[in-house]
């Protein structure tokens, strides 16, 4: 098995959890976790394979997948995509798992986890596995927040490591002095290793809201849950943000984040964002600035904030806090983007947080992603939905962004999965100029080509292509929502080599 591991490869690994009683890895009592497992063929000249395999927390190989199930192969089309929910497999028995995906063709895959008991959920990117992982987020204390980590051993050999949880230094938030905290691990082979600040074990740490470094001697992936809890089962204020760990993919003097909001209120309730920036360097200072800007259908607007991190350390911008040089603020309403630019030397990582408190008729929801250093000209997005669950209807919403410095054409083309149904759409010659954004919601009617709608029930996924003369290079984000079930969801798309 390959020891590095890149979303561009067929190996992947990814930590999952399958229909487990939450009190024995979670803070939730008596509750479910589901996980549904979507997977794209990033080949548009070859039929893709696929075996999943599944590993409990001792790293024991616990089933094999490699059918679907009602039995037939386990098979992707060239640009198509398939799920793979496990609660519909009665053979693989209710647990905590991490996942080995392999496949014969490239492939992208995201999971997302539901636990409507609580009415939470979210979805997460697989990782490239690497010694060294940032979780730019970790809560303790802080306003009902508190984090979970989840460490996979990707390797065939037993490892040791550290979590540094570090406190958060300048931005608009800063520690008290009481959270930094050092914490041993092993982890047996493809075993999982995992920590939650909400136990007793990190009552010493205070008010947290920093991030964590995660080193180890071989390599792992990594993800977080953010939750929020306010009272037990599905209650308003129950909230989950889940994102994969940062490696050096992640790293960089550039980092666009395409999806911001401050005070943005619609029927939908009112968005806020947060951007944590962390400095992985264990020497150097770290200055940069955080340009922000907005959509074009929204109030013209641009302003910078800079920062200065220390090294080993992080800050966040929570967008209502943020006085940018000069001393104006970010006016409400914002709905736009952000680019964030090292001044002089040094590398930072990004991830965004959004919040909605006051969204699924005050139940709220939230989610997050991680910000970009690199784009492509094709991305795919393998998850993606406008399709009814209990008391309401997953719908996604795409926005696209151009990160380079010449106008581009996008085309969005929309495949649907096999169990569904044989329709296909697209939206095509959609110009975006040097950082521009565009947004498309697949609950709105007649926004395709020829005036047409995505069809109800309906999931699948997508492929993004950006034509030019110039510099082509986009990013892609998609959120879910699904207000009947107090949830929300986001992922990044997933660039596709040349």
């Amino acid at each position: 098995m390959k020891k590095n591991i890149s979303i561009f490869t067929t190996i992947f690994m990814i930590c999952v959890l399958l229909m487990v009683n939450i009190s024995s890895v979670s803070a939730l009592p008596g509750s479910n976790w589901a996980t549904g497992i979507k997977l794209q063929n990033l080949s548009s000249t070859t039929d893709g394979v696929i075996s999943i395999k599944l590993f409990d927390v001792g790293g024991n190989l616990a089933s094999t997948i490699s059918t679907t199930s009602t039995g037939t192969p386990l098979t992707v089309k060239k640009s198509s995509s398939v799920e793979v929910y496990l609660p519909s497999y009665s053979s693989i028995p209710n647990n905590q798992y991490s996942a080995e995906i392999s496949a014969n063709v490239p492939i992208g895959v995201v999971a997302t986890m539901t636990n409507y008991d609580y009415g939470i959920a979210d979805s997460y990117n697989s990782m490239v596995p690497s010694t060294e992982v940032s979780v730019p987020y970790v809560y303790h204390n802080h306003n009902y927040w508190a984090t979970e980590i989840f460490i996979q051993n990707t390797t065939s050999e037993s490892l040791t490591g550290q979590i540094f949880l570090i406190e958060p230094v300048g931005g608009t938030s800063s520690g008290d002095g009481l959270g930094n905290k050092t914490i041993d691990y092993s982890i047996p082979a493809f075993g999982t290793y995992s920590i939650n600040t909400a136990s007793s074990t990190f009552d010493s740490m205070n008010w947290f809201i920093g991030s964590a470094r995660i080193t180890s001697s071989k390599a792992i992936a990594v993800v977080a849950n953010q939750v929020r809890i306010v009272g037990a089962g599905n209650v308003k204020g129950n909230v989950l943000i889940q994102s994969r760990g940062l490696s050096g993919a992640d790293i960089g003097n550039q980092i666009v984040i395409p999806s911001l909001y401050k005070n943005f209120s619609g029927a939908s309730g009112t968005w806020i964002s947060g951007i944590k920036l962390v400095n992985p360097s264990t020497t150097d200072t770290v200055t940069a600035d955080v340009v922000f800007t907005s959509d074009p259908d929204n109030t013209a607007f641009t302003g910078t904030k800079t920062v200065t991190i220390p090294a080993n350390s992080n800050a966040e911008l929570y967008l209502p806090n943020v006085t940018l040089n000069g001393g104006g603020q970010i006016p409400n309403m914002f709905k736009g983007s952000a680019k964030i630019n090292v001044v002089g030397s040094g590398n930072v990582v990004a991830t965004v947080q959004h919040t909605n408190y006051s969204g699924a008729s005050g139940y709220g929801v939230a989610l997050g992603y991680t910000g970009f250093t690199v784009g492509h000209s094709q991305v795919s997005l393998p998850s993606l939905y406008r399709w009814p669950s209990g008391a309401g209807i997953w719908i996604s919403g795409i926005k696209v962004q151009n990160m380079g410095q010449d106008p581009v054409v996008i085309k969005i083309d929309l495949k649907t999965d096999p169990d569904v149904s044989t329709w296909t759409g697209s939206k095509s010659n959609v110009t975006l100029q040097p950082g521009a954004a565009y947004e498309l919601y697949l609950g709105a009617n007649g926004n395709l080509d020829g005036g047409t709608s995505i069809p109800q029930p309906w999931k699948g996924s997508a492929l993004i292509t950006a034509t030019g003369t110039g510099e082509i290079i986009i990013v892609g984000t998609v959120l879910h929502t699904n207000y009947g079930r107090n949830v929300a969801n986001m992922y990044t798309g997933i660039g596709i080599q040349p």
